[in-house]
């Protein structure tokens, strides 16, 4: 299929109105180590997620031991899956199976890695014995900060770049020595994306906490997960330049939509039946 990517007039938005803009770090080199702060910053969300979901686990009873193998193998295959389902969208654009695995130049999708991860997760979970809504429920708060922590890496690295804009809180994009492939052009003004997407996810991650202080029953605080950030994603990808797959809309549009869906179903059909419930 033939992917086809949005396009529209690049507005020129006077530099007074562009009030946001920095040259994105996308290594810093120390001596002969180069580090690379979008893969730190993964690296510490994943930590402070695993310690939010850590604290609710000890505070439950559960041994931190089995938990630390559920959340390792999650870890595991959702770097895997951010790769994997990277490749399957760029599919046309890669020439060897070097390219499929050369992870060290970019390239990973978040949707891919939590498509991945959380299915893993729970078949550890299960085969740990541990209570699967529950754990899913612990894991919701931890899942939404380490969301944001990654956005906040996005923007610093200048990736998730987005469509055309004339709105004062615009990017204004100054070059970087490593753009990213689709980067705008010097001096155009675009939507923020990631910073839009961190806002979101770190007011998600408050509300989830907040959720959490009172009983709820088990399984609401990951569906409350799954609906706002598959909306979230939704909306956001309207304002991205990645390419639209169908009905014009983005493969991660098309994966939020039956993902909304399902969790809406499920829970039409658990309101009719008694569900035990999770205490804060």
């Amino acid at each position: 299929m033939t992917l086809i990517r949005r396009t529209s007039p690049v507005p020129r938005v006077p530099p007074v109105l562009a009030t946001i803009s920095w040259r994105p770090l996308v290594e810093i080199h120390l001596g002969p180590l180069s580090i690379k702060p979008h893969g730190v910053l993964i690296a510490i969300g994943f930590l402070v997620g695993a310690g939010l979901t850590l604290r609710r686990t000890r505070a439950a009873g559960i041994e931190e031991e089995r938990v630390w193998r559920v959340l390792t193998w999650s870890l595991v295959a959702g770097l895997i899956g951010m790769r994997v389902w990277w490749a399957i969208g760029h599919w046309s654009g890669l020439h060897s199976w070097v390219e499929v695995i050369a992870i060290w130049h970019g390239g990973m999708t978040l949707f891919g890695g939590l498509l991945t991860a959380i299915p893993v997760g729970l078949l550890i979970a299960r085969r740990e014995g541990l209570p699967l809504p529950a754990m899913l429920d612990m894991t919701a708060p931890g899942l939404a900060i380490a969301i944001a922590i990654g956005r906040l890496s996005d923007l610093i690295v200048g990736d998730h770049l987005g469509t055309p804009t004339t709105m004062p809180w615009g990017f204004r994009y100054v070059g970087s020595d490593h753009p990213f492939a689709g980067a705008p052009a010097i001096g155009d003004v675009v939507h923020p994306v990631a910073l839009y997407d961190m806002l979101l996810t770190a007011l998600l991650f408050v509300v989830l906490i907040r959720f959490l202080r009172t009983t709820r029953a088990r399984g609401s605080a990951i569906a409350l997960l799954a609906i706002w950030y598959a909306t979230d994603r939704i909306v956001l990808d309207f304002f991205r330049t990645d390419p639209e797959r169908l009905f014009g809309l983005t493969g991660t549009q098309l994966i939020s939509i039956v993902l909304v869906a399902m969790v809406l179903a499920v829970l039409a059909v658990r309101s009719r039946t008694p569900s035990p419930v999770a205490h804060a």
